[in-house]
Protein backbone atom coordinates (compact mmCIF):
# COMPACT_ATOMS: atom_id res chain seq x y z
CA UNK A 1 0.00 0.00 0.00
CA UNK A 2 1.39 3.50 -1.09
CA UNK A 3 0.94 7.45 0.88
CA UNK A 4 1.43 10.16 -1.09
CA UNK A 5 2.89 12.67 0.80
CA UNK A 6 2.47 16.31 0.95
CA UNK A 7 5.98 16.60 0.17
CA UNK A 8 7.63 13.97 -1.45
CA UNK A 9 10.96 15.49 -1.44
CA UNK A 10 13.94 11.98 -0.69
CA UNK A 11 10.72 9.75 0.53
CA UNK A 12 8.97 8.95 -2.91
CA UNK A 13 9.58 6.98 -6.42
CA UNK A 14 8.65 8.40 -9.38
CA UNK A 15 6.62 5.91 -11.22
CA UNK A 16 4.33 6.91 -14.52
CA UNK A 17 0.96 5.30 -14.39
CA UNK A 18 -2.04 6.31 -16.93
CA UNK A 19 0.06 8.48 -18.46
CA UNK A 20 0.36 10.79 -15.79
CA UNK A 21 3.44 11.01 -13.30
CA UNK A 22 2.25 10.14 -9.53
CA UNK A 23 4.63 10.71 -6.68
CA UNK A 24 3.75 7.95 -4.87
CA UNK A 25 5.48 7.35 -1.59
CA UNK A 26 6.08 3.83 -0.09
CA UNK A 27 3.60 3.50 3.14
CA UNK A 28 6.36 1.62 4.80
CA UNK A 29 8.38 4.67 5.38
CA UNK A 30 6.10 5.74 7.95
CA UNK A 31 6.41 2.50 9.95
CA UNK A 32 10.13 1.82 10.20
CA UNK A 33 13.16 3.40 10.66
CA UNK A 34 12.29 7.07 12.54
CA UNK A 35 8.74 7.23 10.73
CA UNK A 36 8.50 11.05 10.55
CA UNK A 37 4.85 11.03 10.07
CA UNK A 38 4.22 15.02 10.89
CA UNK A 39 7.45 15.61 9.32
CA UNK A 40 4.85 17.51 6.79
CA UNK A 41 3.07 19.29 8.68
CA UNK A 42 0.11 16.30 9.35
CA UNK A 43 -0.29 12.98 10.93
CA UNK A 44 -1.65 9.96 9.45
CA UNK A 45 -3.31 6.89 10.87
CA UNK A 46 -3.17 4.09 9.12
CA UNK A 47 -6.21 1.71 10.26
CA UNK A 48 -6.15 -2.09 11.24
CA UNK A 49 -7.82 -3.91 8.00
CA UNK A 50 -11.41 -4.59 10.01
CA UNK A 51 -11.63 -0.84 10.62
CA UNK A 52 -11.42 -0.12 7.49
CA UNK A 53 -14.17 -2.51 6.54
CA UNK A 54 -16.23 -0.62 9.34
CA UNK A 55 -15.33 2.48 7.19
CA UNK A 56 -16.21 1.16 4.15
CA UNK A 57 -19.55 -1.36 5.46
CA UNK A 58 -21.11 2.51 6.95
CA UNK A 59 -20.60 3.78 3.90
CA UNK A 60 -22.70 1.24 2.04
CA UNK A 61 -19.57 -0.74 0.57
CA UNK A 62 -19.96 -4.60 1.81
CA UNK A 63 -17.76 -6.54 2.51
CA UNK A 64 -17.58 -10.79 3.39
CA UNK A 65 -19.02 -11.34 6.48
CA UNK A 66 -16.36 -11.43 9.41
CA UNK A 67 -15.45 -11.69 12.59
CA UNK A 68 -12.66 -10.16 14.68
CA UNK A 69 -11.22 -12.30 17.24
CA UNK A 70 -9.05 -11.58 20.21
CA UNK A 71 -7.71 -14.91 21.56
CA UNK A 72 -7.96 -18.55 20.62
CA UNK A 73 -11.42 -18.99 22.35
CA UNK A 74 -13.35 -16.47 20.47
CA UNK A 75 -11.99 -17.95 17.29
CA UNK A 76 -14.11 -21.39 18.65
CA UNK A 77 -16.59 -19.28 18.98
CA UNK A 78 -16.75 -17.93 15.98
CA UNK A 79 -16.45 -20.95 13.81
CA UNK A 80 -20.15 -22.01 14.30
CA UNK A 81 -21.11 -18.65 12.18
CA UNK A 82 -19.19 -19.85 9.14
CA UNK A 83 -19.50 -22.15 6.80
CA UNK A 84 -16.48 -23.54 5.49
CA UNK A 85 -13.61 -22.81 3.76
CA UNK A 86 -12.78 -19.95 5.53
CA UNK A 87 -9.58 -16.95 5.22
CA UNK A 88 -7.88 -16.32 8.46
CA UNK A 89 -6.04 -13.02 8.55
CA UNK A 90 -3.53 -11.66 11.12
CA UNK A 91 -4.07 -7.73 11.88
CA UNK A 92 -1.38 -5.83 11.68
CA UNK A 93 -0.67 -2.08 9.93
CA UNK A 94 2.38 -3.99 7.79
CA UNK A 95 1.78 -4.52 4.19
CA UNK A 96 2.96 -7.82 2.92
CA UNK A 97 0.81 -10.02 5.13
CA UNK A 98 -0.11 -12.89 2.28
CA UNK A 99 3.86 -13.34 0.93
CA UNK A 100 4.59 -13.77 4.71
CA UNK A 101 1.30 -16.50 5.32
CA UNK A 102 -0.66 -13.94 7.30
CA UNK A 103 -3.57 -14.56 5.04
CA UNK A 104 -4.41 -18.18 4.67
CA UNK A 105 -7.69 -20.15 3.26
CA UNK A 106 -8.69 -23.06 5.40
CA UNK A 107 -11.02 -25.93 4.33
CA UNK A 108 -10.82 -27.22 8.15
CA UNK A 109 -11.62 -25.81 11.43
CA UNK A 110 -8.40 -27.59 12.58
CA UNK A 111 -6.05 -25.67 10.54
CA UNK A 112 -7.60 -22.57 11.39
CA UNK A 113 -7.34 -23.07 15.13
CA UNK A 114 -3.67 -23.98 14.46
CA UNK A 115 -3.43 -21.08 12.56
CA UNK A 116 -4.62 -18.68 15.48
CA UNK A 117 -2.50 -20.67 18.04
CA UNK A 118 0.66 -19.83 16.03
CA UNK A 119 -0.51 -15.93 16.09
CA UNK A 120 -1.44 -14.81 18.76
CA UNK A 121 0.57 -12.49 20.71
CA UNK A 122 3.33 -13.60 18.10
CA UNK A 123 5.35 -10.99 16.07
CA UNK A 124 4.69 -10.92 12.49
CA UNK A 125 6.14 -8.64 10.81
CA UNK A 126 7.86 -6.72 13.65
CA UNK A 127 4.31 -6.24 15.22
CA UNK A 128 2.68 -8.38 18.00
CA UNK A 129 -0.05 -9.80 16.51
CA UNK A 130 -3.53 -8.86 18.87
CA UNK A 131 -6.61 -9.68 16.42
CA UNK A 132 -7.18 -12.21 13.78
CA UNK A 133 -9.97 -11.72 11.40
CA UNK A 134 -12.03 -15.10 10.22
CA UNK A 135 -13.84 -14.11 6.97
CA UNK A 136 -16.18 -15.96 4.87
CA UNK A 137 -14.29 -16.95 1.70
CA UNK A 138 -15.66 -15.15 -1.39
CA UNK A 139 -17.06 -17.48 -4.89
CA UNK A 140 -14.99 -15.01 -6.96
CA UNK A 141 -15.78 -14.11 -10.81
CA UNK A 142 -13.06 -11.79 -11.35
CA UNK A 143 -10.97 -9.08 -9.08
CA UNK A 144 -10.32 -5.66 -9.56
CA UNK A 145 -8.13 -2.54 -7.78
CA UNK A 146 -9.82 0.59 -7.26
CA UNK A 147 -8.36 3.38 -4.65
CA UNK A 148 -8.72 7.28 -4.35
CA UNK A 149 -5.70 9.08 -2.58
CA UNK A 150 -4.22 12.48 -3.61
CA UNK A 151 -1.84 13.99 -6.21
CA UNK A 152 -0.22 16.19 -3.74
CA UNK A 153 1.68 17.57 -6.64
CA UNK A 154 -0.94 18.60 -8.57
CA UNK A 155 -3.19 18.73 -5.47
CA UNK A 156 -6.02 16.90 -6.50
CA UNK A 157 -7.43 13.42 -5.38
CA UNK A 158 -7.88 11.03 -8.07
CA UNK A 159 -8.97 7.47 -8.79
CA UNK A 160 -6.85 4.60 -9.19
CA UNK A 161 -8.51 1.37 -10.89
CA UNK A 162 -7.19 -1.51 -12.46
CA UNK A 163 -9.04 -4.73 -13.80
CA UNK A 164 -5.85 -6.65 -12.11
CA UNK A 165 -6.88 -6.87 -8.08
CA UNK A 166 -5.03 -8.93 -5.51
CA UNK A 167 -1.53 -7.61 -6.55
CA UNK A 168 0.62 -4.90 -4.65
CA UNK A 169 0.78 -1.82 -6.42
CA UNK A 170 4.31 -1.86 -6.78
CA UNK A 171 3.79 -5.32 -8.62
CA UNK A 172 1.64 -4.00 -11.03
CA UNK A 173 4.01 -1.27 -11.62
CA UNK A 174 6.71 -3.39 -12.21
CA UNK A 175 4.75 -5.91 -14.45
CA UNK A 176 3.64 -2.65 -16.53
CA UNK A 177 -0.05 -3.49 -15.14
CA UNK A 178 -2.58 -1.07 -17.20
CA UNK A 179 -3.84 1.22 -14.50
CA UNK A 180 -6.76 3.91 -15.46
CA UNK A 181 -6.52 7.41 -13.51
CA UNK A 182 -9.29 9.72 -13.13
CA UNK A 183 -9.21 13.00 -11.19
CA UNK A 184 -12.03 14.21 -9.11
CA UNK A 185 -12.76 17.58 -8.60
CA UNK A 186 -12.95 18.22 -4.75
CA UNK A 187 -15.76 21.08 -5.44
CA UNK A 188 -18.19 18.47 -6.90
CA UNK A 189 -17.10 14.74 -6.75
CA UNK A 190 -16.92 11.90 -9.11
CA UNK A 191 -19.10 12.82 -12.01
CA UNK A 192 -20.82 9.83 -13.98
CA UNK A 193 -19.09 10.45 -17.63
CA UNK A 194 -15.40 10.17 -15.71
CA UNK A 195 -15.78 6.07 -15.07
CA UNK A 196 -17.84 5.00 -18.26
CA UNK A 197 -14.53 2.70 -19.30
CA UNK A 198 -14.82 1.35 -15.66
CA UNK A 199 -16.69 -2.18 -15.10
CA UNK A 200 -17.23 -1.10 -11.38
CA UNK A 201 -20.93 0.67 -11.33
CA UNK A 202 -20.48 4.55 -10.61
CA UNK A 203 -23.41 3.92 -7.07
CA UNK A 204 -19.88 1.94 -6.00
CA UNK A 205 -17.48 5.57 -6.98
CA UNK A 206 -19.52 7.40 -5.38
CA UNK A 207 -19.95 5.65 -2.04
CA UNK A 208 -16.09 5.38 -2.02
CA UNK A 209 -15.56 9.15 -2.75
CA UNK A 210 -18.09 9.68 0.39
CA UNK A 211 -15.70 7.85 2.66
CA UNK A 212 -12.65 9.12 1.72
CA UNK A 213 -14.02 12.49 1.86
CA UNK A 214 -16.33 11.93 4.68
CA UNK A 215 -13.29 10.58 7.05
CA UNK A 216 -11.08 12.84 6.28
CA UNK A 217 -9.08 10.06 4.71
CA UNK A 218 -5.43 10.01 3.09
CA UNK A 219 -5.82 6.83 1.22
CA UNK A 220 -9.25 4.71 0.32
CA UNK A 221 -7.89 1.21 -1.24
CA UNK A 222 -9.69 -1.75 -1.90
CA UNK A 223 -7.82 -4.77 -3.18
CA UNK A 224 -9.08 -6.62 -4.32
CA UNK A 225 -12.74 -5.66 -4.69
CA UNK A 226 -14.46 -8.40 -6.21
CA UNK A 227 -17.20 -9.30 -8.54
CA UNK A 228 -18.90 -12.57 -6.59
CA UNK A 229 -20.73 -15.62 -9.09
CA UNK A 230 -23.76 -13.85 -8.04
CA UNK A 231 -22.88 -10.63 -8.83
CA UNK A 232 -22.21 -9.08 -5.77
CA UNK A 233 -19.42 -6.00 -5.57
CA UNK A 234 -17.39 -7.22 -2.40
CA UNK A 235 -14.45 -5.50 -0.86
CA UNK A 236 -11.95 -8.74 0.14
CA UNK A 237 -9.27 -6.39 1.91
CA UNK A 238 -9.54 -2.54 3.24
CA UNK A 239 -6.61 -0.37 3.65
CA UNK A 240 -8.02 3.13 5.03
CA UNK A 241 -5.02 5.93 6.19
CA UNK A 242 -6.81 8.68 8.06
CA UNK A 243 -5.24 12.37 8.63
CA UNK A 244 -4.87 12.45 12.46
CA UNK A 245 -5.42 16.17 11.98
CA UNK A 246 -8.89 15.72 11.09
CA UNK A 247 -10.21 13.66 14.11
CA UNK A 248 -11.53 15.93 16.31
CA UNK A 249 -14.56 16.16 13.33
CA UNK A 250 -14.75 12.26 13.66
CA UNK A 251 -15.09 11.64 17.65
CA UNK A 252 -18.11 9.08 16.63
CA UNK A 253 -15.79 6.93 14.94
CA UNK A 254 -14.30 3.92 17.26
CA UNK A 255 -10.49 3.23 16.29
CA UNK A 256 -7.76 2.05 18.40
CA UNK A 257 -5.30 4.72 19.50
CA UNK A 258 -2.26 4.02 17.13
CA UNK A 259 1.41 4.86 17.81
CA UNK A 260 4.14 5.84 15.33
CA UNK A 261 5.91 2.88 15.18
CA UNK A 262 3.81 -0.01 16.32
CA UNK A 263 0.40 0.01 16.56
CA UNK A 264 0.24 0.02 20.30
CA UNK A 265 1.34 3.87 21.50
CA UNK A 266 3.70 4.01 23.99
CA UNK A 267 3.33 5.80 26.97
CA UNK A 268 5.30 8.48 26.15
CA UNK A 269 3.64 9.09 22.96
CA UNK A 270 -0.08 9.59 24.75
CA UNK A 271 2.08 11.93 27.03
CA UNK A 272 3.34 14.04 24.49
CA UNK A 273 0.50 14.41 22.81
CA UNK A 274 -1.12 16.18 25.60
CA UNK A 275 0.96 18.78 26.27
CA UNK A 276 -0.81 20.36 23.18
CA UNK A 277 -4.47 19.16 23.56
CA UNK A 278 -5.60 22.43 25.79
CA UNK A 279 -3.04 24.91 24.89
CA UNK A 280 -2.80 26.01 21.09
CA UNK A 281 -0.28 28.06 21.50
CA UNK A 282 2.55 26.90 19.36
CA UNK A 283 3.35 23.23 19.10
CA UNK A 284 5.27 20.75 21.40
CA UNK A 285 4.59 17.11 21.39
CA UNK A 286 1.91 17.01 19.12
CA UNK A 287 4.35 15.05 16.99
CA UNK A 288 6.61 12.43 19.52
CA UNK A 289 7.58 8.85 17.82
CA UNK A 290 9.45 6.72 20.57
CA UNK A 291 12.78 5.27 18.55
CA UNK A 292 15.28 2.68 20.12
CA UNK A 293 18.30 5.00 20.33
CA UNK A 294 19.92 6.54 23.17
CA UNK A 295 20.30 10.75 21.75
CA UNK A 296 17.24 12.45 22.67
CA UNK A 297 16.14 14.87 20.45
CA UNK A 298 14.24 18.17 20.90
CA UNK A 299 14.21 19.55 17.30
CA UNK A 300 12.47 22.72 16.08
CA UNK A 301 10.58 23.41 12.75
CA UNK A 302 9.56 20.38 10.65
CA UNK A 303 12.32 21.14 7.81
CA UNK A 304 15.05 21.14 9.84
CA UNK A 305 13.86 18.74 12.23
CA UNK A 306 14.47 16.06 9.08
CA UNK A 307 17.89 17.59 8.94
CA UNK A 308 18.58 17.11 12.24
CA UNK A 309 17.23 13.53 12.13
CA UNK A 310 19.43 12.72 9.04
CA UNK A 311 22.51 14.61 10.58
CA UNK A 312 22.25 12.60 13.72
CA UNK A 313 22.13 9.07 11.79
CA UNK A 314 24.68 9.97 8.96
CA UNK A 315 26.93 10.38 11.63
CA UNK A 316 26.45 7.30 13.16
CA UNK A 317 23.91 7.67 16.06
CA UNK A 318 20.76 6.34 16.77
CA UNK A 319 17.89 8.60 17.84
CA UNK A 320 16.08 7.74 21.16
CA UNK A 321 12.62 9.46 19.91
CA UNK A 322 12.26 12.47 17.27
CA UNK A 323 9.84 15.44 18.50
CA UNK A 324 9.90 19.04 17.90
CA UNK A 325 8.47 22.23 19.33
CA UNK A 326 7.74 25.49 17.00
CA UNK A 327 5.51 28.56 16.71
CA UNK A 328 6.67 30.06 19.47
CA UNK A 329 5.39 27.72 22.04
CA UNK A 330 5.04 28.96 25.98
CA UNK A 331 7.87 28.46 28.23
CA UNK A 332 5.68 25.67 30.38
CA UNK A 333 5.37 23.82 27.05
CA UNK A 334 8.72 23.13 26.50
CA UNK A 335 9.69 22.27 29.73
CA UNK A 336 6.76 19.78 29.65
CA UNK A 337 8.46 18.29 26.47
CA UNK A 338 11.80 18.44 28.02
CA UNK A 339 10.98 16.83 30.80
CA UNK A 340 9.64 14.01 28.71
CA UNK A 341 11.97 13.55 26.76
CA UNK A 342 14.89 12.94 29.10
CA UNK A 343 12.67 10.67 31.29
CA UNK A 344 14.00 7.74 29.30
CA UNK A 345 16.39 5.23 30.86
CA UNK A 346 20.50 5.14 29.37
CA UNK A 347 20.55 8.03 27.25
CA UNK A 348 24.14 9.32 26.10
CA UNK A 349 23.65 12.81 24.52
CA UNK A 350 21.09 15.38 23.70
CA UNK A 351 20.35 17.26 20.60
CA UNK A 352 18.30 20.65 20.49
CA UNK A 353 18.40 22.16 17.24
CA UNK A 354 16.42 23.71 15.27
CA UNK A 355 16.52 26.30 11.90
CA UNK A 356 17.13 29.99 12.65
CA UNK A 357 13.81 31.06 14.35
CA UNK A 358 11.42 34.40 13.16
CA UNK A 359 8.97 34.24 15.62
CA UNK A 360 10.04 31.61 18.27
CA UNK A 361 11.15 33.78 21.47
CA UNK A 362 14.52 31.29 21.78
CA UNK A 363 15.00 32.66 25.71
CA UNK A 364 11.50 31.51 26.46
CA UNK A 365 11.58 28.32 25.01
CA UNK A 366 15.18 27.52 25.99
CA UNK A 367 13.86 28.80 29.13
CA UNK A 368 11.37 26.06 29.54
CA UNK A 369 14.22 23.62 28.85
CA UNK A 370 16.45 24.55 31.75
CA UNK A 371 13.46 24.13 34.05
CA UNK A 372 12.94 20.66 33.22
CA UNK A 373 16.77 20.27 33.75
CA UNK A 374 16.09 22.16 37.12
CA UNK A 375 13.75 20.14 38.63
CA UNK A 376 14.96 16.72 37.79
CA UNK A 377 16.59 15.35 40.93
CA UNK A 378 19.25 13.30 39.46
CA UNK A 379 21.14 15.54 37.03
CA UNK A 380 22.07 13.93 33.14
CA UNK A 381 25.72 13.40 32.90
CA UNK A 382 25.53 13.08 29.26
CA UNK A 383 26.16 15.64 27.06
CA UNK A 384 23.75 18.79 25.62
CA UNK A 385 24.15 20.22 22.25
CA UNK A 386 22.12 22.91 21.63
CA UNK A 387 21.94 24.75 18.15
CA UNK A 388 19.42 27.55 18.03
CA UNK A 389 19.46 30.89 16.56
CA UNK A 390 16.75 33.65 16.82
CA UNK A 391 15.24 36.48 19.14
CA UNK A 392 17.44 36.60 22.31
CA UNK A 393 19.27 33.94 21.20
CA UNK A 394 22.50 35.61 22.66
CA UNK A 395 20.84 36.59 26.22
CA UNK A 396 19.65 32.74 26.13
CA UNK A 397 23.20 31.30 26.01
CA UNK A 398 23.72 33.38 28.72
CA UNK A 399 21.63 31.85 30.39
CA UNK A 400 22.06 28.61 29.73
CA UNK A 401 26.11 29.15 30.58
CA UNK A 402 25.59 30.52 33.63
CA UNK A 403 22.68 27.53 34.30
CA UNK A 404 25.28 25.06 33.15
CA UNK A 405 27.66 25.99 35.38
CA UNK A 406 25.68 26.30 38.20
CA UNK A 407 23.89 22.74 37.90
CA UNK A 408 26.97 20.93 36.83
CA UNK A 409 25.57 20.37 33.39
CA UNK A 410 27.92 19.33 30.14
CA UNK A 411 26.00 22.08 28.14
CA UNK A 412 27.65 22.48 24.14
CA UNK A 413 25.99 25.53 22.56
CA UNK A 414 26.42 26.68 18.87
CA UNK A 415 25.15 29.56 16.70
CA UNK A 416 23.46 29.62 13.41
CA UNK A 417 26.49 30.01 12.25
CA UNK A 418 26.73 26.24 13.10
CA UNK A 419 25.61 23.96 10.38
CA UNK A 420 22.71 21.54 11.68
CA UNK A 421 24.86 18.54 9.79
CA UNK A 422 27.94 19.94 12.05
CA UNK A 423 26.18 19.82 15.56
CA UNK A 424 24.36 16.08 14.49
CA UNK A 425 27.99 15.09 14.02
CA UNK A 426 29.62 16.90 17.66
CA UNK A 427 26.04 15.25 19.60
CA UNK A 428 27.11 11.86 18.16
CA UNK A 429 30.78 11.95 19.06
CA UNK A 430 30.24 13.73 22.31
CA UNK A 431 28.15 10.25 22.91
CA UNK A 432 30.44 8.28 22.20
CA UNK A 433 32.93 9.75 24.35
CA UNK A 434 30.72 9.30 27.39
CA UNK A 435 30.01 5.95 26.37
CA UNK A 436 33.58 5.26 26.51
CA UNK A 437 34.31 7.01 29.64
CA UNK A 438 30.82 4.84 31.27
CA UNK A 439 32.80 1.43 29.99
CA UNK A 440 35.77 2.14 31.67
CA UNK A 441 34.47 2.48 35.30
Amino acid sequence: MFFFGRNNLHLASLYRIGGKNLNIGVLKWCVQAWPMRRAFGFFIMKLFEFEGHKLLNKGGIESPFFVVCKNLEQVKAARAKFKFPVVGKVQVLSGGRGKNGGVVIFAREAQLLEFAKKHFGADFLGEKVRFILVAQKADIEAEYYVSITYDTAQRIPFLLFSQSGGVEVEEMVRKGVEMLRIDIDPTVGPKKADFRKTPIPFDLVEKLWQVFIGNDARLVEINPLVKTKDGKLLALDAKVILDDNGMARHEDLDLLPKGAVTAVPTKRELEAKKIDETDYRGSAGSAFIELPGDIAILASGGGASLLVMDGVTSAGGKPANYTEYSGNPPRGKVEKLTALTLDKKDLTGCLVCGAYANFTDIYETLGGFADALSKMKDKPKFPFVIRRGGPRQPEAYEMLRKFAKKEGLDIHLFGPETPISVAAKEVVRLSNNFKTRNARR
